[in-house]
């Protein structure tokens, strides 16, 4: 016998007078680094509603940077010391659209540059007899912070795929008085093919979906961020990192940095890797960390990454630091 549906006199037709629920992109943004973070939904929109403080770093190549420290202070600038990376202070009177106007910032004597994105140029601990590959170079910022720290010795093989951008990168690299770069325009998943095992060291800061810059009080603030970009940049950051772990020497290790808290662009790319190439590793990061700084996620979203993860250091944004990722990865 034929059932009768018990509700058989309701309407199967949507009813669209009663108020439908849509989510916005900032309504998915929010949801998305709430689940990521693990922080209550109500912190986020204020934790990416900050200005970050103006910071720079003096350049040793281009005077001595005392001098240089003491010329500013002369000019009213109020700088406060950062431990963490030798000749970079806070400027805490100044934002960067005025520092950018000054002659001694068109002189090369700073670099105004977040700290955040100081940290894989130090980790990478480059050598005055090193050759290091700084794989998606432009527009500079990591590249003449090598340079510094190689006191302008060794060989910087800086990379873009743009022509524009490497034009751009060859004007800040003069501006900063950078001698020991060679400057390359090539994709740069060729490389691992082009020079296997050739580099001492290989800095790869990656193109992602910059979430760590995001600012929610800014105009359309997340215009360009979506997860089909996401996707998007997961494909092409893991074969970045194979062809720059590919160029590496054996025995020597990498730096991998992104400007985004995706677990899909940073742990997952990294686990591709290990999964991929048993002699890659990770190692500790040996750095002093604040409350900003955290360990690498091994499970989000109903993905597992390799345990080794949490070696990696994510940089939660503050009005100190944006939003970062950086690993270290071993060739043995």
């Amino acid at each position: 016998m034929k059932k009768t549906r018990s509700n058989y006199k309701q309407s199967r037709k949507k009813n669209f007078n009663k108020p439908q629920k849509f989510f916005t992109k900032e309504n998915i943004f929010v949801s998305r680094m709430a689940s990521i973070l693990m922080f209550p939904k109500p912190r986020i929109v204020p934790l990416f509603s900050q200005r970050a403080i103006s910071t720079i770093r003096l350049n040793p190549l281009k005077g001595n940077v005392s001098k240089i420290k003491n010329t500013l202070e002369r000019k009213d600038y109020d700088l406060r010391k950062i431990d963490l990376v030798e000749n970079a202070y806070f400027v805490l009177n100044k934002d960067k659209s005025e520092i950018s106007q000054t002659y001694e910032y068109e002189d090369g004597k700073f670099y105004i540059q977040n700290l955040s994105s100081m940290l894989p140029s130090l980790l990478l601990d480059p050598k005055e007899d090193e050759r290091i590959l700084d794989m998606c170079a432009a527009p500079g910022s990591k590249t003449t912070h090598l340079a510094a720290l190689m006191n302008n010795k060794g060989e910087i093989v800086a990379n873009d795929s743009e022509i524009s951008r490497v034009s751009a990168l060859k004007n800040v690299l003069e501006q900063f008085g950078v001698k020991n770069c060679k400057v390359t325009l090539s994709d740069a998943k060729d490389f691992g093919k082009k020079y296997p095992t050739t580099f001492d060291k290989v800095l790869l800061d990656a193109p992602c979906s910059g979430e760590g810059l995001i600012y929610l009080r800014g105009p359309k603030p997340l215009r360009f961020w979506g997860i089909d970009r996401i996707k998007r940049y997961t494909f092409l950051q893991k074969e970045l990192l194979e062809s720059a772990f590919l160029t590496l020497k054996h025995g020597k290790y990498m730096i991998y940095s992104t400007c985004t808290l995706e677990p899909e662009e940073n742990e997952g790319v990294i686990t591709y890797l290990l999964e991929k190439y048993p002699n890659a590793r990770l190692e500790e990061i040996d750095i002093k960390r604040d409350e900003n700084m955290v360990d690498g996620i091994t499970k989000w979203s109903g993905n597992t990454y390799d345990p080794s993860v949490k070696k990696s250091i994510r940089i939660i944004p503050s009005s100190k630091m944006m939003g970062f990722y950086i690993a270290k990865i071993f060739k043995e």
